[in-house]
């Protein structure tokens, strides 16, 4: 047998081994003189590193509220005994900690440092850090208060009997899981044994003891992080904890996370090849080993690439190391060549295939064959790691943090449930039904298993919860990885061949595996640290000179850039995806390439020629992948941009194509069913069908809240639209509610500064608008400005915010700065004539509109010339019908304007029909038609037919409680009909109420104002 560890041979002396250990232990010492000079040291020091002749506790004796039971064992840290805490009534394991740990002056400070160890501890919520309790003192000594496990330690089972390679790996990967984790806090181990790794009784790692043997350093001993020579016994023999310590420990130095993965990786060693991997029994002779890399040959069952990965980890320099206990844990996932060995395997043996098949079902049941899934979620989604995950949002300490992980718990059996299903389809279609080849097998099976290790990522993620977290657990159903690629054969068989170096193929494996940290990341919320991580792994994935890679790492680093409103780097990240995916011949990832181009350059940029060429070349590629949603998400940008263009009659047929296309698919094509329910309700706004728009909106809501839950960002989007189309239909009170909902949960998901933030603050600018609450729609509209301009870079700022400094101007104006809207209106319509062209029918409108403020300014023979043009434009959209309600409306304002009343007159009666019919009763649009058709009979010298629309405004908007200056303007024309009609006591009062009306809005409509000062003084006083 190989030497025991230093602990079995303390224990040996202390007589708590096994009796075959034992003798194990005695028949290998009596042939090994370093064992004895071992023993020698630690016979020699017995007296200084027990507890003075004291026995363990008695059952029943108390230590502080704790009921110890009996005694588990002893070490060198201490005694640990089985108590009750019966507060809590649960059993935990209580380690007492041997007094000679501590000078007699140094218990205080002993336990602050142990108590300022156990916050640090409570920061980790992991699946594979044991829990550490409490912290206290018992007559002198000082005891810790952890986690009760039944599985004994890591070096038990090592020790107990061989264990196959595959286990083996998996607890250690658990174990890496675990510092993984407490570095990304900052908490470094220093001490990571066998001994200190504990097991569930089924089997699960915990990771216990961090930092104990710095908390109880005595005064005049080593730093925290390091290994004083003075720490060795007189005869130089390395004990216990140092033979597992790095070079840089040994030496005195500080100790890092690196120190831990050289632990980690001498613990691997000695499991795999049943000795440690130095010779060296004294310091002097270890550093000497481990500088000129003397690592004793390996066993012969010990994979090549397993080797690479355990020496690089033993590496003198801390900088030849991994970068991270997470990358070596990336490293130890998977052999890198096993999916395509087992391609070429399986292709090879096809022939036999069928008499394996009829071999194993002539033994088995069919159905036994392909059970058991759901074992690959042990350590992954089980009762334990629900638990911890739980745990972790709750101490965010956010409302909602409850419900949010319910709806992740919930996604996440979903997934499960999906993914158990689709791995137990795929083995049955070969191993019982015959339907398919061993070659297909194995891809699918490869396939889930990446899937599995993304959905592992972000667990791992959710168990790092902060409030961020917690707001976008709610979507986690709509992010978490889609298994439909994995059952498709002919997508599988078409994938793009892995790079022959296996060095390459390794490092390719890392680099993807911090890929999916990354993508985790952003599923938590976290977009500004994953971005840091995807930016890192795309410097490694450059550097491999495999090109597929590249593309995937640039399209991460490009979705999170997006994410972060940082246009212009997405925008130069997916020119480097695309050159390195079409260089790579990677299919996939080049069409998601040209879409997410697409849509940054029509949606987010406004570039819509740009857009259209990336859309086309997306359409390409995108066709032999046969992928409905896919496709999809195609036609829903595709239609974004003949929205822009104002090709309303092309846009509809295809989002309607598409929506068919997914709802026939089913349940699982949710996500986009939602997207394309609410891009058919902008669709059918921006045509002027408000009604239908609404309908379509509602139902995109209830499905992104079935999908994604209340407070997801996707769900927050639709209520945003929705609200503006309630905004649109005059329902102010209901629209400011529901944008004011999308606005807590979007704060909450993205952050005060997001551009997503800053446009939902401009929308409730405008509700206040259309409310005539001045001074709260001027402040929602500086905060939309200020919040976008933190969010979005310089560079192209202009156009992302046109459309929020339109709403400001426009609030400006109608508090009196009536120079600065129009300034800005003449932005916005040659923003608009630039992007989209001269012909567009919203630059109709924005010409009206300038046409508009040069009236209100007392210029209207300036006015004219815009009406004019705004006149032609329009009149060629009604010869083709492609003109609604609104811009009806706007067409007979103008034409009212240039005395063309009885023209006027048609097109008003054409609106206001439309607007009834689409629109609703109170929409604003409504409104301003009727108060039109009021204008134009009283042009037309009809007072009496003016009455009755002009009532009808003024009821409307004094059902929503508007106080606008449409109002006034609506009541002193009233005033001036029932005039003109003989009703003269009756028009006096109208008169009065509107010269009070006007107060607020004075400077902004001093014609109007004028006017009706004129029809008040007509009154008798």
């Amino acid at each position: 047998m190989s030497c025991p560890d230093e602990n079995d041979l303390a224990r040996h002396l202390e007589g708590q081994l096994s009796s075959e250990r034992a003798q194990q232990v005695r028949a290998h010492v009596a042939g090994c003189a370093e064992c004895r000079s071992v023993l020698a040291a630690l016979s020699s020091n017995e007296a200084r590193t027990s507890f003075a002749g004291v026995g363990p506790l008695a059952p029943g004796t108390r230590v502080g509220r704790y009921v110890v039971l009996g005694l588990l064992g002893e070490g060198g840290m201490g005694r640990v005994h089985v108590a009750y805490d019966p507060e809590l009534d649960r059993k935990v394991a209580l380690k007492l900690l041997k007094p000679e740990r501590f000078h007699e002056d140094s218990l205080a400070l002993a336990r602050q440092r142990l108590e300022r160890e156990a916050r640090t501890m409570a920061k980790l919520s992991h699946p594979h850090i044991a829990s550490l309790h409490d912290v206290g003192e018992y007559q002198g000594q000082l005891f810790l208060v952890m986690e009760f496990l039944e599985g004994g330690t890591l070096r038990r089972w090592l020790t107990e009997q061989p264990r196959p390679l595959r286990e083996v790996l998996e607890r250690f990967r658990q174990a890496a899981d675990g510092l993984a984790a407490s570095h990304a806090l900052g908490i470094v181990h220093r001490d990571f044994k066998p001994d200190n790794v504990l097991l569930t009784k089924g089997g699960l790692v915990r990771i216990t003891d961090f930092g104990l043997a710095n908390a109880t350093l005595v005064p005049g001993t080593a730093a925290p992080g390091t290994v004083s020579p003075a720490s060795l016994t007189v005869t130089g023999t390395l004990l216990g904890t140092l033979a597992y310590g790095a070079p840089e420990q040994l030496r005195g130095e500080h100790g890092d996370a690196r120190s831990d993965q050289f632990s980690f990786c001498v613990a691997l060693y000695e499991a795999l090849n049943g000795q440690r991997p130095f010779e060296g029994k004294t310091r002097e002779a270890l550093l000497e080993q481990v500088a000129r890399k003397a690592v004793r040959p390996e066993r012969a069952g010990v994979p090549a690439w397993l080797r690479a990965v355990v020496r690089r980890g033993l590496s003198a320099d801390p900088a030849e190391r991994f970068s991270s206990m997470e990358v070596l844990r990336a490293r130890l996932s998977r052999d890198p060549g096993a999916r395509w060995r087992t391609v070429a395997l399986v292709m090879l043996g096809a022939v036999l295939t069928g008499l394996a098949v009829f071999g194993l079902l002539s033994r088995q049941a069919p159905q036994a064959l392909c059970q058991g899934s759901e074992r690959h979620f042990a350590g992954v989604w089980d009762a334990e790691t629900r638990e911890a995950t739980r745990r972790a949002f709750l101490a965010t300490g956010a409302l909602d943090a409850e419900a949010s992980f319910s709806a992740v718990a919930a996604a996440l059996e979903r997934w499960k449930l999906d993914w158990t299903r689709a791995h137990q389809e795929a083995c049955e279609a070969t191993r019982v039904w015959g339907e398919q080849p061993e070659q297909v097998l194995g891809l699918r099976m490869a396939c889930l298993d990446e899937r599995l290790e993304e959905v592992t990522r972000v667990v791992a993620a959710l168990q790092g919860a902060d409030a961020r977290t917690v707001a976008r657990g709610f979507g986690l159903g709509g992010s978490l990885a889609s298994l439909r690629r994995c059952s498709d054969a002919r997508t599988l068989l078409e994938a793009v061949a892995p790079p022959e170096d296996p060095a390459v193929l390794l490092e390719v494996t890392a680099v993807r595996a911090e890929l999916a940290r990354a993508n985790a990341g952003l599923f938590a919320g976290h977009t500004p640290e994953a971005l840091k991580v995807a930016l890192a792994a795309r410097e490694r994935a450059v550097r491999t000179r495999y090109r597929p890679l590249e593309a995937e790492a640039h399209l991460l680093c490009a979705t999170l850039q997006e994410d972060a409103s940082a246009f212009e780097d997405a925008r130069a990240s997916l020119v480097q995806a695309g050159l390195a995916a079409e260089a790579g011949r990677h299919h996939a990832v080049l069409a998601r390439v040209l879409y997410a181009q697409a849509w940054l350059s029509g949606h987010d940029l406004e570039r819509t020629q740009e857009a259209w060429a990336y859309l086309n070349r997306a359409q390409a590629v995108a066709e032999p992948l046969r992928d409905p949603e896919f496709d999809a998400l195609l036609n829903y940008v595709r239609a974004e941009l003949f929205e822009q263009e104002g090709r309303f009659s092309e846009a509809e047929p295809l989002l309607r194509e598409a929506l068919d296309r997914v709802t026939a698919k089913g349940v699982s094509h949710a996500a986009a069913r939602a997207e394309l329910n609410g891009r058919l309700g902008l669709l059918a706004r921006h045509q002027g069908r408000l009604l239908e728009a609404k309908r379509w909106q509602e139902e995109a809501l209830r499905l992104q809240e079935d999908l994604h839950g209340p407070d997801h960002r996707d769900t927050a989007r639709a209520l945003v639209n929705l609200g503006g189309t309630l905004a649109h239909a005059g329902e102010l009170a209901r629209a400011e509610a529901v944008v004011q909902r999308a606005l807590a949960n979007l704060r909450r998901s993205l952050g005060e500064e997001h551009l997503v933030v800053a446009r939902t603050l401009s929308n409730l600018a405008v509700i206040y608008f259309e409310w005539g609450r001045g001074p709260e729609a001027l402040r929602a509209a500086e905060q939309s400005l200020a919040v976008a301009r933190k969010s979005v870079p310089p560079e192209g700022a202009d156009a992302v915010l046109m459309g929020m400094t339109s709403n400001r101007t426009g609030v400006l104006g109608e508090l009196g700065a009536r120079e600065a809207e129009l300034e800005q209106a003449r932005r916005s319509l040659a923003h608009r004539e630039r992007v989209y062209g001269a012909t567009h029918p919203e630059v109709a409108l924005d010409l009206h509109e300038v046409g508009r403020l040069l009236r209100l300014l007392g210029r209207a023979k300036e006015a004219r010339g815009f009406h004019a043009r705004g006149v032609a434009l329009q009149e060629s959209l009604v010869a083709r019908g492609e003109l609604e309600g609104e811009g009806l409306r706007w067409l007979a304002d103008a034409l009212l304007f240039l005395g063309r009343v009885e023209e006027a007159r048609g097109h008003a009666e054409r609106a206001l029909a439309r607007l009834e019919r689409d629109w609703g009763p109170v929409a604003p649009e409504r409104i301003k038609a009727l108060v039109l058709m009021g204008d134009i009979h009283l042009a037309r010298r009809a007072p009496a037919e003016a009455v009755a629309p002009l009532r009808t405004a003024l009821a409307a908007l004094a059902s929503e409680q508007v106080a606008s200056a449409r109002v006034p303007l609506a009541r002193r024309r009233l005033a001036q009909a029932l005039r003109q009609s003989g009703a003269s006591d009756e028009a006096c009062q109208e008169a009065r109420r509107a010269w009070l009306e006007w107060e607020p809005w004075r400077k902004a409509y001093p014609g109007e104002v004028a006017e009706a000062r004129a029809e008040k003084d007509r009154c008798p006083r």
